[in-house]
């Protein structure tokens, strides 16, 4: 699948936090507090690479419990939910689309979360499947980018996506 096709169809579907057993989330709010992902909330947008606007949101569906996300750009849209999974301490989220459906967790490490995301759809008519990573970091408080990276056979997150030589960024600004 073609990065960006790629670029354009993810969504944000879950959180999970690493940190020691002490600090263990055990519901989603803490998750979200522990890794200091509340600037994420919120509505944001970009330009697509086709000119149209992309827009993405975060907002808490069930209070602490659940958060919905939504993501329009183009002639896609997306709607996921985020929700904790207690059995396992993560944070976990599915996301539907007219393409497909997509499974992802998130990894918190040197002040980014780190979202691996596998996407389940249909191209040509054939089932395709593609895991991939995205390293999203608060810039300020109206700003966030998300970097592209690739997902070994094995799930580690490998060296960032290139194009013409640059790594594959999205710049997101807060919708105001």
């Amino acid at each position: 699948m073609h990065i960006k096709k790629l670029a354009s169809l993810f969504v944000f579907v879950g959180l999970t936090i690493s940190v020691s057993a002490q600090d263990q989330p055990t519901n989603l709010k803490e998750a979200v507090d522990t890794a200091k992902a509340n600037w994420l909330f919120g509505d944001w947008q970009r330009e697509g690479s086709d000119g149209t606007p992309r827009l993405l949101s975060f907002k808490w569906a069930i209070k602490d419990a659940a958060i919905s996300v939504h993501s329009t750009g183009g002639n896609r849209e997306s709607h996921g939910v985020i929700g904790f999974d207690a059995n396992n301490g993560k944070v976990v989220g599915k996301s539907f689309s007219k393409t497909g459906y997509s499974d992802s967790e998130w990894l918190f490490a040197d002040g980014k979360l780190i979202e691996k995301i596998t996407m389940n759809g249909v191209q040509d008519g054939e089932p395709r499947q593609f895991t991939f990573a995205r390293g999203v970091r608060s810039v300020d408080e109206n700003t966030m980018e998300a970097t592209f990276h690739q997902v070994s056979d094995t799930g580690e997150v490998g060296e960032a996506f290139e194009r013409d030589g640059a790594k594959v960024t999205q710049t997101w600004k807060r919708k105001k």
